[in-house]
């Protein structure tokens, strides 16, 4: 699987959402706000005509108020051929065309046109005076200016959000695609580490068989290839089952099935029934603590420890506290404790506390059985010597 090509798929994708979603909001927006441009210039036009109207279109040309600034505006009367200019004239519109659309169309009137740059014609008839109309002209430049402005910075503004859209989505996708990485670099490391740790029992079966068959010898020496092969074949049969484990937990197809355990029996029980030649194993019970837990997968994890613990050792304690919500089983020893260089990733697949472990599963496991139950683990030298792993669980709420 190539996460990368996927990375770049999915950035794509989202990128390409993007634009549709940003294009077609720039472009309402420039709709929107081009529109408004316009309809800025056709109220500018309006006022001029509104104030005239205000002082009664005077077409002697009276005095206007200083506010009222007539320019560009006329008043037309196209049947008797006539026009009066209010204020100072800076174009010359076809008065009288514009005149005759208006009247036709008995409304006012806006009407675009060119002559030395965009203009806007507002014409307006008179109601008081049959055939009469009110045409002021407006320069339509500055806000043709601002609407292309407007225009260039709605684009450049989508255009910088999808820029950033489709960072995010490249941000956004690494993330997502990171806990599938990190699995498939996971498996790659699992499959590499099993082929190396079960190609070991496999070369010593070869090598043993081989030897054994290369010419005729006597039954001790053939007793002793066999003695080989059968300790080889349960080391690689040992592996293979605890790679089975794993793969199982990893699949969710050991769910503990929680009930209320008694922990301190249990670790009585592991106390009395692992039995390791020159090892003393104790359970140190001070009270009855109980916890939710799979009392079968619990009990692996106990057992497991504790023989690791006592193949090391000649004494191993098994003890088990309560502080508040919290419960701790603690397996502490008196043997040479873990490698330092080791200890902060003992709980690592394939990873041995020392060199005289088998696959380097057991640890995980422990933690992969522990977590599930949504507890936690956790290993240390002991100041006085010895190793101490520790389980931590929740107790029960039921009790």
């Amino acid at each position: 699987m190539n996460l990368r090509k996927i990375r770049i798929q999915l950035t794509g994708m989202y990128a390409l959402l993007a634009a549709l979603a940003v294009g077609l909001l720039a472009w309402i927006a420039i709709s929107i706000g081009g529109d408004r441009i316009v309809e800025s210039a056709e109220r500018e036009a309006e006022n001029v005509v509104r104030e005239l109207a205000i002082i009664g279109f005077d077409t002697s040309g009276a005095d206007f108020s200083e506010d009222v600034e007539p320019f560009n505006t006329w008043r037309v009367n196209p049947v008797d051929e006539w026009d009066f200019n209010y204020g100072t004239t800076w174009f010359e519109p076809p008065l009288r065309t514009m005149a005759e659309e208006a009247l036709g169309n008995n409304r006012p009137t806006f009407i675009e046109f060119e002559q030395d740059g965009p203009l806007l014609a507002y014409v307006e008839p008179v109601e008081a005076v049959p055939n009469e109309v009110v045409v002021t002209v407006i320069d339509l430049s500055p806000f043709v200016r601002d609407r292309q402005a407007f225009q260039r910075n709605v684009i450049l503004a989508a255009v910088a959000a999808i820029l950033s859209t489709t960072a995010a989505a490249w941000f956004v996708a690494g993330s997502a695609l990171r806990p599938a990485r990190e699995a498939m670099a996971r498996q790659r490391d699992f499959i590499a580490d099993a082929a190396h740790e079960l190609r070991t029992p496999l070369a010593v079966i070869r090598a043993s068989a081989s030897h054994s068959l290369s010419k005729d010898r006597p039954a001790g020496e053939y007793q002793r290839a066999l003695a080989e092969i059968l300790t080889a074949t349960e080391r690689a049969g040992s592996g293979v089952g605890e790679l089975l484990e794993l793969a199982r937990l990893d699949a969710g197809q050991a769910q503990p099935r929680k009930a209320p355990l008694r922990i301190d029996l249990l670790i009585e029980e592991v106390a009395s029934s692992v039995r390791v030649d020159d090892a003393d194993i104790v359970a140190n019970v001070s009270e009855a603590i109980v916890v939710d837990a799979d009392y079968a997968l619990l009990r692996q994890v106990t057992e497991n420890l504790t023989h690791n613990a006592a193949s090391r050792a000649e004494n191993v304690e098994l003890a088990v506290m309560r502080m508040g919500d919290l419960v701790t089983l603690q397996i502490s020893d008196d043997g040479p404790g873990f490698d330092e260089e080791i200890l902060p990733h003992v709980f690592e697949r394939f990873r041995r506390g020392d060199n005289r472990g088998s696959t380097g599963l057991g640890m995980a496991i422990a933690k992969s059985i522990v977590e599930a139950h949504g507890g936690s683990v956790s290993a240390a030298n002991s100041s006085t010597g010895g190793a101490i792993v520790k389980l931590h669980l929740e107790a029960s709420k039921d009790v």
